[in-house]
């Protein structure tokens, strides 16, 4: 793969770029492969919807979700309870987009016909959206820290643990929802934690020395994620469905 990517290298950078120090060339053989090398979080199905007229498009933002609860499962078997959660709720979502897709097209208009329909009160929709919000709240932190950990670090292995990454995502969203049980079954779950070269190399799906180029597109892919998150946390809160979180990354 090194070798490739220095002949490929070669063929698109003029002669007097040899010049370049070795980290500007190392820049430009990672801008090259980002977008011609297909990692897990690159892959359309797995991307979040542009905002359109101000709302979620719903099908896309659930195929996207049910992306996030597979990644999640590259975390290890002790995360299978998150993965399950996270997909629990997708499920609950989609039956009611699936029921009339027509009225549910956008994610503020599911909510809105789930609530008229059960008087102004939550459905089993709006309330599994709820627990999947505040699910993608916690990934989105966990995803963004795990990306300024590792482009800020001189040295990457001193920064492969995660727990510190997933133990702040969690301190700074769900653990505000949880009881204490709950609280307590996750400091064993994040005892679980993978590496993060670990993680890097199963979105790699079977790729070698990728690691930069993986977490690019997990780079890219957080900038329609976040504004996904942004537009419906914010609507529960118009809506008083839930509470503000002053933690959020916004």
């Amino acid at each position: 793969m090194f070798t490739l990517r220095l002949k490929v290298l070669t063929e698109v950078l003029p002669k007097t770029d040899y010049d370049r120090s070795i980290s500007e060339a190392v820049i430009q053989m990672n801008a090259v492969f980002s977008d011609k090398v297909a990692t897990y979080f690159s892959h359309p199905e797995q991307m979040f919807p542009e905002i359109e007229n101000g709302k979620v498009p719903t099908g896309q933002f659930l195929r996207a979700c049910q992306g996030i609860a597979d990644f999640v499962g590259f975390l290890g078997t002790a995360f299978i309870p998150i993965k399950n959660d996270i997909s629990g709720n997708v499920a609950k979502v989609r039956t009611k987009y699936e029921s009339g897709i027509d009225k549910c097209k956008y994610i503020e208009d599911l909510i809105e016909d789930d609530l008229a329909k059960n008087s102004g009160k939550m459905g089993s929709a709006t309330e599994g959206l709820l627990w999947l919000k505040r699910g993608l709240e916690f990934m989105l932190e966990f995803l963004s820290e795990m990306v300024q950990v590792y482009r800020s670090s001189t040295d990457k292995t001193k920064t492969d643990n995660l727990t510190g990454s997933i133990n702040k995502a969690y301190n700074n969203t769900l653990k505000r929802h949880h009881g204490f049980i709950s609280k307590q079954l996750f400091k064993i779950v994040i005892l679980a934690a993978p590496t993060r070269s670990t993680v890097l190399k199963a979105l790699a799906e079977g790729g070698e020395g990728m690691d930069d180029i993986c977490i690019d597109h997990v780079a890219a892919h957080l900038d329609n994620f976040r504004t996904n998150v942004t537009n419906i946390v914010n609507y529960y809160i118009i809506k008083k469905l839930d509470t503000p979180n002053p933690l959020l990354r916004n």
